[in-house]
């Protein structure tokens, strides 16, 4: 038997216009933000730091950078072109106590406060001081260039 195209059914097309339309309203008309590549080196008294999370945010977009043994750190998705708040952080516990997978710094730190200040030696604890780790108390701030910039350093 030999079938025409003709013959298919409009309702086969429909997923495939449906996925279709999904996609094209996934922007939900939202404008992001101009982001440029952000990276830089932080410091402790002029030493290189391992493990520190970076986090640069400004009203419209967060990023996130991890730094290495060199303490350099790279922003994942850049970050907001003009001025950004920065706040960074590592926690550290016991020798031996490694934080569970899938358990970020963020949710060790609620942790870390819910223990009501009697922190257990098994809950590691912030390294950073609150004045530079603290979301609500950072004074850390950085002007992104339109450019971007690989001096975005922090020392401590």
């Amino acid at each position: 038997m030999k079938m025409s195209m003709g013959c298919i059914s409009p309702l086969l097309y429909a997923p495939l216009i449906f996925m279709f339309l999904a996609l094209a309203g996934c922007g939900g008309g939202r404008n992001m933000p101009a982001t440029a590549k952000v990276s830089g080196v932080v410091t402790i008294g002029g030493k290189p730091v391992e493990g520190v999370e970076v986090r640069f945010e400004s009203n419209d977009f967060a990023s996130y950078g991890k730094t290495d043994a060199q303490g350099r750190y790279r922003l994942v998705q850049g970050a907001t072109v003009g001025q950004n708040k920065v706040y960074l952080s590592k926690m550290s516990g016991p020798a031996g106590v490694t934080p569970p997978e899938g358990i970020d710094e963020t949710q060790l730190q609620i942790m870390a406060e819910a223990s009501g200040g009697a922190v257990s030696a098994n809950v590691p604890r912030q390294t950073i001081p609150a004045e530079y780790s603290d979301k609500q108390k950072s004074k850390l701030t950085f002007t992104v260039p339109t450019g971007g910039t690989d001096s975005a350093n922090f020392d401590l």
